[in-house]
């Protein structure tokens, strides 16, 4: 699997905005998601709770890719910094995507 193809198509597929399309292309049924976020964190897990989450992220946060600004790619996980912009403005999101077959089975996530 190309990781570098697979991210661009999953950068590709957040800026379309579409929650269901991105989870069905780039997560396995019962993948699992780390939100390092708020006080406590928070686990998202399965199709469908991620695509309610991404549906909410995207609808409500998310206003579009800057950059890339590391990434760090292996035979089976892309670990990532990149800067987004947000309704709040600009932040770093640090991302580690384990890949089994191609796509997501496991996703930690954190924002500042």
């Amino acid at each position: 699997m190309d990781f570098k193809k697979f991210l661009d198509n999953h950068i590709r597929l957040l800026s379309a905005g579409d929650a269901g399309a991105l989870v069905e292309s780039d997560y396995h049924d019962n993948a699992m998601m780390f939100l390092m976020l708020g006080e406590e964190g928070q686990l998202i897990s399965g199709k469908d709770a991620l695509k309610v989450q991404f549906d909410m992220y995207l609808k409500n946060i998310y206003r579009g890719f800057i950059s890339l600004e590391k990434v760090v790619i292996s035979d089976d996980s892309i670990c990532l910094e990149a800067k987004i912009n947000t309704t709040g403005g600009e932040v770093r999101v640090w991302d580690a995507l384990y890949m089994n077959n191609g796509k997501i089975y496991r996703h930690y996530s954190g924002m500042r």
